[in-house]
């Protein structure tokens, strides 16, 4: 690095790895968050290992959409409970919708309230630019785009306000 330009590099860079942290810190306590919510509402649905399988699938929201796993399992564990006791009570309703009903009910508030408020705090964007790049990102990438384009998004921001914005006001 050019010496006399090494300190503005490093401040740089350092707000970028500030960015990228508060990213896998908000992510991390989504992650938390979720993990406390699948267990509850697994257990009103009566979902058979109602706990382990809403702890695994709430820290799998780490990664936004994996805990998509968690409902197909919620799912086939309910059902496998039901068929392996009395049949006569099988139906639908307690098979398969409850189940669902719960894990849509905390997809909703993860996706559309906790990660933009989290990720808009954490991250220092609004909370529909959030949810913007995360479109776009998912869109794009796929499985790497839903996870990635928020730091890069964070990191461009950071460059265009040290390098072009202070450029242009100068």
């Amino acid at each position: 690095m050019p010496s006399g330009k090494r300190e503005r590099i490093l401040q740089i860079l350092r707000r970028m790895d500030h960015a990228v942290s508060g990213f896998s810190s908000g992510r991390f306590l989504i992650g938390l968050l979720t993990a406390g919510m699948y267990p509850g509402g697994w257990a009103l649905a009566d979902v058979p290992y109602w706990f382990l399988l809403g702890v695994v699938t709430g820290f799998l929201t780490v990664v936004p959409y994996l805990s998509a796993i968690g409902w197909p399992l919620a799912v086939l564990l309910k059902y496998l409970d039901v068929i392996t006791g009395d049949t006569a009570s099988f139906g639908w309703l307690p098979v398969v919708v409850w189940p669902s009903l719960v894990y849509l009910m905390v997809q909703f508030v993860e996706s559309w309230i906790l990660t933009p408020l989290v990720q808009s705090r954490s991250m220092e964007m609004s909370a529909i630019t959030v949810l913007i790049i995360v479109f776009i990102g998912g869109a794009v990438g796929g499985l790497y785009g839903l996870l990635l384009p928020i730091p890069i998004a964070a990191c461009i921001k950071i460059l265009i306000q040290e390098l072009v914005l202070l450029g242009l006001e100068r």
